[in-house]
């Protein structure tokens, strides 16, 4: 007769098991589970994809001189600068809709999502 409170002993003569199954049932997990996901996004990635989900919008543009961002550990956002100022967005918009409208868009996704005032600067309009 076995005790309820001892758990039966698993060795050598248990059949082998696949470990892509998990622990057998019936027994607690070695290491705890750790759930593992995308990393918390920054506020700058966000705005970022906010501004690029917007039509007419082509891409994010570095500035003048290329040098204007936001530094994250190991990458960069490029066109995306958020400070106690505001926001400052540039960008690239296609010749599709006017720029005034498209420009409206981006200022308004962007002013849902982070601090006040919105700037946006249209960099360049591609005509192709």
């Amino acid at each position: 007769m076995t005790d309820p409170g001892v758990a039966p002993l698993r060795g050598a003569l248990d059949p082998p098991r696949d470990p892509s199954l998990g622990p057998p049932l019936g027994t607690a997990p070695t290491e705890p589970l750790i759930v593992v996901g995308p990393e918390p996004r920054d506020p700058a990635e966000e705005v970022a994809a906010a501004v690029l989900a917007v039509p007419g919008v082509v891409r994010l543009h570095g500035g003048r001189f290329g040098g204007l961002g936001t530094y994250l550990p190991g990458r960069r956002v490029t066109g995306v600068r958020i400070d106690e100022a505001g926001t400052e967005v540039h960008v690239v918009v296609s010749g599709v809709a006017p720029v005034p409208v498209t420009v409206g868009r981006v200022q308004r996704a962007v002013s849902a999502i982070a601090p006040m005032p919105v700037h946006v600067h249209v960099e360049d309009i591609d005509v192709s």
